[in-house]
């Protein structure tokens, strides 16, 4: 086992408001949007105590990769705060922001008609999401695309649907997709699938595509979610009609719920905050990594039942993971590694290695290793993510793994809250 690398940051910039999320621009591998999140406290007049009100912004900076120094390009103040947002896998110029006002925004990339520079974002709409706008949306997961469609041109839009989940502080997730052939987002031509929980925070939601083996091309998605009681939820879905009458590659076209299964939190000692689907297989079926409150990444396989094949302690709550690389599976053995970054809330971010090795006609282990960390945040750390591109992630959307002694570096963004601070810091892992 090789030390744990502990970077310095290259430069650190200070926000006006707490940022609560943030991601890199597909596009343009320089730039990444920053969401903040702003409770303010005013007195009142009568006796129900001081008045809260939550506000936020998104905001738009570059990155550059040479010097490594933050600059700002565009700010949107907003009226509620930000709690989560994600580009979408179809479309990498559209943004889907889910706030505090029970509502999911949906911003464009816009670019200089000159060149692909970003130059901001503009606002197309904003969809309520929840019957009562009280109740925040605490969490957003795109539908993926259709098996083999990695992007916008290639994908299917008279036949496959889009759309989005979103997670409650009440317990509630919602599916909102399109119904084809209109592929337009607005609260009257979404379709919503509610799936009622426990009446908890949802903290996150994963989709994930389950290969059917007899099936070629064909994917159904899977809709994990995690409580604040330590819950792992799995919604099961397949498609309205005749699955004949769907060519190769298609999505459903309307996913109907078959069946909910629920852990009850026998695998988790805290709050779900984090899942990250990896694949799934013959064997296991599908296999995910978890973040939790209770400071554990774990290695879970879900094959109707959970269970859990590999467990570390992080520390500081496990808020956040991202898959940074992949290698594998080797075909004869199976043998297959990840490389994921994880916001560990108020521990810093961590680069760890998920690795699993063949053993003989056994059905293998799984391993996690820690390889750096950043410990500079001193507070909450909300949001991370690894710059694509030379000098930091993936190229061109494969590995980066050229350089010498098989190892590549990363150029990190990650935030902490409180203390409103962003830095950027490289590693070499």
């Amino acid at each position: 086992m090789t030390a744990i690398q502990t970077p310095q940051s290259l430069d650190t910039i200070f926000l006006d408001q707490p940022p609560s999320c943030l991601e890199f621009c597909p596009e343009a591998p320089d730039y990444f949007v920053i969401g903040t999140y702003l409770l303010s406290e005013s007195s009142s007049n009568d006796s129900s105590g001081p008045q809260q009100t939550k506000t936020g912004s998104i905001q738009l900076f570059i990155l550059d990769p040479e010097s490594y120094q933050l600059t700002q390009i565009h700010k949107t103040p907003l009226p509620q705060a930000v709690f989560d947002l994600h580009f979408s896998p179809r479309d990498p110029t559209l943004l889907a922001i889910a706030t505090s006002a029970a509502s999911v925004s949906l911003y464009r990339l816009e670019t200089c008609s000159s060149a692909s520079t970003p130059t901001g974002l503009t606002h197309q709409t904003t969809i309520p999401v929840h019957e009562d706008p009280s109740i925040p949306a605490l969490f957003l997961s795109w539908l993926p695309p259709p098996p083999g469609s990695h992007d916008i041109e290639h994908a299917k839009p008279c036949t496959d649907i889009d759309g989005f989940a979103v997670s409650f502080s009440d317990g509630q997730v919602s599916i909102f997709h399109t119904n084809p052939p209109s592929h337009s987002f607005s609260k009257e031509s979404l379709t919503e699938i509610a799936l009622p929980g426990e009446p908890i925070e949802v903290w996150y939601t994963a989709f994930h595509l389950r290969q059917n083996g007899s099936l070629a091309g064909k994917g159904y998605p899977m809709l994990f979610s995690g409580d604040d009681f330590g819950s792992l939820r799995v919604h099961e879905f397949a498609g309205d009609g005749d699955d004949e009458d769907q060519g190769e590659g298609e999505s459903p076209q309307s996913p109907a719920q078959t069946r909910a299964v629920s852990d009850r939190g026998r695998n988790h000692g805290a709050g779900v905050t984090a899942i990250l689907p990896l694949f799934t297989s013959d064997s296991w079926e599908t296999i995910l990594l978890t973040g939790s409150y209770d400071e554990y990444l774990r290695v879970y396989g879900y094959a109707g039942r959970g269970q859990v094949l590999a467990e570390e302690r992080l520390g500081g709550g496990v808020w956040r993971l991202k898959v940074i690389d992949e290698e594998g599976p080797d075909v004869k053995t199976g043998q297959r590694s990840y490389l994921v970054l994880a916001s560990c809330m108020h521990a810093g971010t961590r680069i760890v290695k998920v690795t699993y090795s063949a053993a003989g006609e056994g059905e293998g282990k799984w391993e996690i290793e820690v390889l750096a960390q950043f410990t500079e945040h001193e507070s909450m750390n909300y949001a991370s993510d690894v710059r694509k591109g030379r000098g930091g992630g993936e190229v061109d959307g494969g590995p980066s793994r050229q350089n010498e002694e098989d190892s590549f570096p990363l150029l990190c963004v990650s935030s902490s809250f409180y203390d409103k601070r962003v830095c950027v810091w490289k590693v070499k892992v």
